[in-house]
Protein backbone atom coordinates (compact mmCIF):
# COMPACT_ATOMS: atom_id res chain seq x y z
CA UNK A 1 0.00 0.00 0.00
CA UNK A 2 1.70 3.00 -1.26
CA UNK A 3 1.99 6.60 1.09
CA UNK A 4 4.00 9.56 1.24
CA UNK A 5 6.15 11.36 4.19
CA UNK A 6 4.59 14.53 5.02
CA UNK A 7 5.15 17.41 8.02
CA UNK A 8 1.76 18.25 9.84
CA UNK A 9 1.18 21.02 11.70
CA UNK A 10 -0.30 20.74 15.80
CA UNK A 11 -4.37 20.08 15.47
CA UNK A 12 -7.07 20.85 18.12
CA UNK A 13 -9.51 17.93 18.03
CA UNK A 14 -12.60 18.01 19.94
CA UNK A 15 -14.78 15.34 20.55
CA UNK A 16 -15.69 11.93 22.43
CA UNK A 17 -13.30 9.34 23.42
CA UNK A 18 -13.00 5.41 24.83
CA UNK A 19 -10.43 3.19 26.04
CA UNK A 20 -9.88 -0.06 24.05
CA UNK A 21 -7.11 -2.61 22.67
CA UNK A 22 -7.63 -3.97 18.93
CA UNK A 23 -7.01 -7.80 20.05
CA UNK A 24 -10.49 -6.94 22.16
CA UNK A 25 -13.61 -8.79 20.92
CA UNK A 26 -15.51 -5.21 21.69
CA UNK A 27 -13.25 -3.14 19.87
CA UNK A 28 -15.45 -2.44 16.95
CA UNK A 29 -18.50 -1.67 18.91
CA UNK A 30 -17.11 0.49 20.97
CA UNK A 31 -15.46 2.59 18.19
CA UNK A 32 -18.57 1.88 16.00
CA UNK A 33 -20.65 2.87 19.52
CA UNK A 34 -18.18 6.43 19.39
CA UNK A 35 -19.53 7.29 15.92
CA UNK A 36 -23.39 6.65 16.46
CA UNK A 37 -23.21 8.98 19.69
CA UNK A 38 -21.11 11.34 18.20
CA UNK A 39 -23.78 12.22 15.21
CA UNK A 40 -27.06 10.78 16.18
CA UNK A 41 -26.88 12.10 19.86
CA UNK A 42 -26.22 15.67 18.68
CA UNK A 43 -22.60 16.12 19.94
CA UNK A 44 -20.93 16.63 16.60
CA UNK A 45 -23.50 19.75 16.49
CA UNK A 46 -22.76 20.81 19.61
CA UNK A 47 -18.75 21.50 19.23
CA UNK A 48 -18.62 25.21 18.09
CA UNK A 49 -15.63 26.56 15.93
CA UNK A 50 -14.91 24.11 13.65
CA UNK A 51 -12.01 24.18 11.47
CA UNK A 52 -13.64 22.28 8.40
CA UNK A 53 -16.82 19.68 8.32
CA UNK A 54 -13.90 16.70 8.55
CA UNK A 55 -14.70 14.27 11.06
CA UNK A 56 -11.91 12.54 12.70
CA UNK A 57 -11.39 9.07 13.92
CA UNK A 58 -8.04 9.54 16.48
CA UNK A 59 -5.97 6.83 18.30
CA UNK A 60 -3.63 7.83 21.38
CA UNK A 61 -2.34 7.29 24.16
CA UNK A 62 -0.90 4.34 23.73
CA UNK A 63 0.28 1.81 26.34
CA UNK A 64 2.79 0.76 23.79
CA UNK A 65 2.45 -0.84 20.37
CA UNK A 66 -0.83 -1.73 18.17
CA UNK A 67 -1.21 -4.57 20.53
CA UNK A 68 -1.71 -2.63 23.56
CA UNK A 69 -4.69 -0.30 25.00
CA UNK A 70 -4.83 2.64 23.80
CA UNK A 71 -7.60 5.57 23.46
CA UNK A 72 -10.40 6.34 20.42
CA UNK A 73 -11.73 9.54 19.82
CA UNK A 74 -14.04 10.59 17.39
CA UNK A 75 -14.05 14.50 16.62
CA UNK A 76 -13.58 17.13 14.46
CA UNK A 77 -11.09 19.73 14.33
CA UNK A 78 -11.78 23.12 15.77
CA UNK A 79 -9.78 26.36 15.70
CA UNK A 80 -9.21 26.75 19.93
CA UNK A 81 -10.29 24.18 22.51
CA UNK A 82 -13.74 25.17 23.92
CA UNK A 83 -14.33 26.87 26.99
CA UNK A 84 -17.09 24.69 28.46
CA UNK A 85 -18.77 21.47 27.39
CA UNK A 86 -18.38 17.62 28.12
CA UNK A 87 -15.71 16.87 25.67
CA UNK A 88 -12.47 15.15 24.94
CA UNK A 89 -9.79 17.27 24.19
CA UNK A 90 -6.66 15.78 22.08
CA UNK A 91 -3.86 17.79 20.41
CA UNK A 92 -2.77 16.10 17.68
CA UNK A 93 0.62 16.82 17.66
CA UNK A 94 3.33 18.52 15.09
CA UNK A 95 5.84 16.28 13.21
CA UNK A 96 5.79 13.41 10.69
CA UNK A 97 3.23 11.15 9.62
CA UNK A 98 3.22 8.79 6.65
CA UNK A 99 0.09 9.25 4.72
CA UNK A 100 -2.45 7.08 2.64
CA UNK A 101 -5.18 7.25 1.11
CA UNK A 102 -7.68 5.22 0.41
CA UNK A 103 -11.33 4.74 -0.88
CA UNK A 104 -14.24 2.58 -0.62
CA UNK A 105 -16.50 1.79 2.86
CA UNK A 106 -16.15 4.15 5.21
CA UNK A 107 -15.88 0.68 7.58
CA UNK A 108 -14.28 -1.99 5.57
CA UNK A 109 -11.93 -0.07 3.51
CA UNK A 110 -10.68 1.72 6.85
CA UNK A 111 -10.42 -1.91 8.60
CA UNK A 112 -8.69 -3.42 5.85
CA UNK A 113 -6.23 -0.51 4.91
CA UNK A 114 -5.17 -0.78 8.66
CA UNK A 115 -4.50 -4.91 8.79
CA UNK A 116 -1.89 -3.72 6.07
CA UNK A 117 -0.63 -0.37 8.21
CA UNK A 118 0.07 -3.15 11.04
CA UNK A 119 2.03 -5.44 8.63
CA UNK A 120 4.23 -2.53 7.29
CA UNK A 121 7.53 -1.99 8.64
CA UNK A 122 7.39 1.83 9.21
CA UNK A 123 8.98 3.42 12.32
CA UNK A 124 5.62 4.09 14.54
CA UNK A 125 5.53 6.90 17.05
CA UNK A 126 3.14 5.20 18.64
CA UNK A 127 2.18 8.78 19.80
CA UNK A 128 -1.32 9.94 17.98
CA UNK A 129 -2.75 8.21 14.87
CA UNK A 130 -5.64 9.62 12.76
CA UNK A 131 -7.91 8.88 9.87
CA UNK A 132 -9.95 11.85 7.91
CA UNK A 133 -12.84 11.66 6.34
CA UNK A 134 -13.04 13.88 3.48
CA UNK A 135 -16.94 13.20 2.72
CA UNK A 136 -19.97 11.22 4.31
CA UNK A 137 -20.34 8.89 1.26
CA UNK A 138 -20.55 5.20 3.46
CA UNK A 139 -20.21 3.46 0.39
CA UNK A 140 -17.24 5.36 -1.60
CA UNK A 141 -15.48 7.63 0.57
CA UNK A 142 -12.28 8.95 0.47
CA UNK A 143 -10.47 8.49 4.07
CA UNK A 144 -6.54 10.01 4.52
CA UNK A 145 -5.20 8.04 7.50
CA UNK A 146 -1.85 9.39 8.98
CA UNK A 147 0.44 7.28 11.04
CA UNK A 148 2.52 8.89 13.22
CA UNK A 149 6.76 8.44 12.81
CA UNK A 150 9.54 8.76 14.75
CA UNK A 151 11.66 11.97 13.52
CA UNK A 152 14.44 9.65 12.59
CA UNK A 153 15.23 9.62 8.77
CA UNK A 154 16.96 6.43 8.50
CA UNK A 155 14.56 3.80 8.11
CA UNK A 156 12.05 5.79 5.67
CA UNK A 157 13.16 5.18 2.09
CA UNK A 158 11.73 8.27 0.21
CA UNK A 159 13.56 8.23 -3.10
CA UNK A 160 15.86 6.40 -4.90
CA UNK A 161 18.39 8.81 -5.14
CA UNK A 162 18.25 9.90 -1.34
CA UNK A 163 16.39 12.69 -1.40
CA UNK A 164 14.31 13.49 1.52
CA UNK A 165 10.48 14.00 0.09
CA UNK A 166 9.48 15.51 2.99
CA UNK A 167 11.21 18.34 3.20
CA UNK A 168 11.42 19.09 -0.71
CA UNK A 169 10.06 22.63 -1.49
CA UNK A 170 8.19 21.07 -4.85
CA UNK A 171 6.19 18.21 -3.02
CA UNK A 172 2.81 20.01 -2.43
CA UNK A 173 3.40 22.41 -5.31
CA UNK A 174 3.22 19.89 -7.91
CA UNK A 175 1.54 17.54 -5.97
CA UNK A 176 4.46 14.77 -5.77
CA UNK A 177 4.32 11.49 -3.95
CA UNK A 178 7.93 10.68 -4.44
CA UNK A 179 9.32 9.27 -6.82
CA UNK A 180 9.22 5.36 -5.38
CA UNK A 181 5.35 6.18 -5.35
CA UNK A 182 5.19 7.50 -9.02
CA UNK A 183 6.14 5.70 -12.73
CA UNK A 184 6.87 9.02 -14.08
CA UNK A 185 8.32 12.14 -12.29
CA UNK A 186 6.91 15.58 -12.90
CA UNK A 187 9.96 16.96 -13.67
CA UNK A 188 10.68 15.33 -16.80
CA UNK A 189 9.88 12.02 -18.89
CA UNK A 190 12.22 10.45 -16.86
CA UNK A 191 14.65 10.58 -14.17
CA UNK A 192 18.58 8.37 -15.32
CA UNK A 193 18.91 7.66 -11.42
CA UNK A 194 15.21 6.08 -11.10
CA UNK A 195 15.46 4.67 -13.70
CA UNK A 196 18.76 2.46 -13.18
CA UNK A 197 17.68 2.17 -9.43
CA UNK A 198 14.34 0.37 -10.46
CA UNK A 199 16.13 -1.86 -13.57
CA UNK A 200 18.11 -3.35 -10.56
CA UNK A 201 15.35 -3.97 -8.47
CA UNK A 202 17.10 -1.80 -5.80
CA UNK A 203 15.24 0.18 -3.25
CA UNK A 204 17.63 2.33 -3.32
CA UNK A 205 21.43 3.51 -4.57
CA UNK A 206 23.00 2.64 -1.65
CA UNK A 207 22.18 -0.62 -2.24
CA UNK A 208 24.27 -1.06 -5.61
CA UNK A 209 27.47 -2.41 -5.99
CA UNK A 210 28.97 1.17 -7.79
CA UNK A 211 27.74 3.31 -5.12
CA UNK A 212 28.31 6.01 -5.32
CA UNK A 213 28.40 5.81 -9.29
CA UNK A 214 29.50 8.60 -11.46
CA UNK A 215 25.91 9.14 -12.22
CA UNK A 216 24.68 9.67 -8.71
CA UNK A 217 27.46 11.92 -7.99
CA UNK A 218 26.99 13.94 -11.19
CA UNK A 219 23.19 15.21 -9.71
CA UNK A 220 24.27 15.34 -6.07
CA UNK A 221 26.92 17.76 -7.28
CA UNK A 222 25.23 20.07 -9.76
CA UNK A 223 25.56 23.46 -9.63
CA UNK A 224 21.88 24.10 -9.95
CA UNK A 225 20.31 21.39 -8.62
CA UNK A 226 22.62 19.17 -6.83
CA UNK A 227 22.61 19.32 -2.98
CA UNK A 228 26.38 18.85 -2.33
CA UNK A 229 26.57 15.26 -1.40
CA UNK A 230 23.50 15.10 1.20
CA UNK A 231 21.48 12.43 -1.02
CA UNK A 232 24.69 10.33 -1.13
CA UNK A 233 24.81 10.61 2.74
CA UNK A 234 21.55 9.73 2.87
CA UNK A 235 21.60 6.69 1.11
CA UNK A 236 24.22 5.57 2.76
CA UNK A 237 22.36 5.92 6.18
CA UNK A 238 19.50 3.70 4.63
CA UNK A 239 22.28 1.17 3.64
CA UNK A 240 23.10 0.70 7.35
CA UNK A 241 19.44 -0.09 8.16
Amino acid sequence: MNYEIVTLEEKIAVGISARTNNTSPDASAIIGGLWNRFYNEGIYASISGKANRKALGIYTDYAGDEKADYTTIVACETVKEPEKGNYTVCRIPAGRYAKFVIHGDMVQAVAAAWQEIWQMNLPRAFQCDFEEYQDDCMDNAEIHIYVGLTEDNTTVIESRCGLLCSECDYREQMNCVGCVHMQKPFWGESCPVKDCCEAKQLEHCGQCEDFPCDLLNQFAYDEKQGDNGKRIEQCKCWKKN
